[in-house]
């Protein structure tokens, strides 16, 4: 008999589930805001020519430590992630161990 982590199928069914709707809720926003931001009427145009120059004056000097904790964050994430799996195969090794111990010689 197979042995079977409900656990990680949890974990694997609801990281998926998550990554679908934000990824559908991000695309919807965009979508909005290009519809909007795409309109021909004079205020919207003043808008969007705001929009506009406020990212060419964006300084990145000032998002250096965003931009470090998300690296960081992003690291931290990556040594789970490889741990995961070195777990998840320590206890699939494990398991054959117990398996071939319990057989009758």
């Amino acid at each position: 008999m197979r042995d079977i982590d409900f656990f990680n199928f949890f974990r694997y069914a609801l990281g998926w589930v998550v990554t679908i709707y934000a990824t559908v809720i991000t695309v919807q926003s965009l979508w909005g805001w290009y519809v909007w931001l795409a309109g021909g009427d004079r205020y919207i145009s003043l808008v969007r020519q705001y929009v506009i120059v406020s990212g060419l004056r964006l300084r990145f000097k000032t998002f250096w430590g965003d931009v470090l904790i998300c690296i960081l964050l992003t690291a931290a994430f990556l040594i789970m992630w490889h741990a995961h799996h070195v777990i998840d195969d320590l206890g699939v090794r494990l398991a054959d161990v117990r398996r071939i111990a319990a057989q009758p010689r």
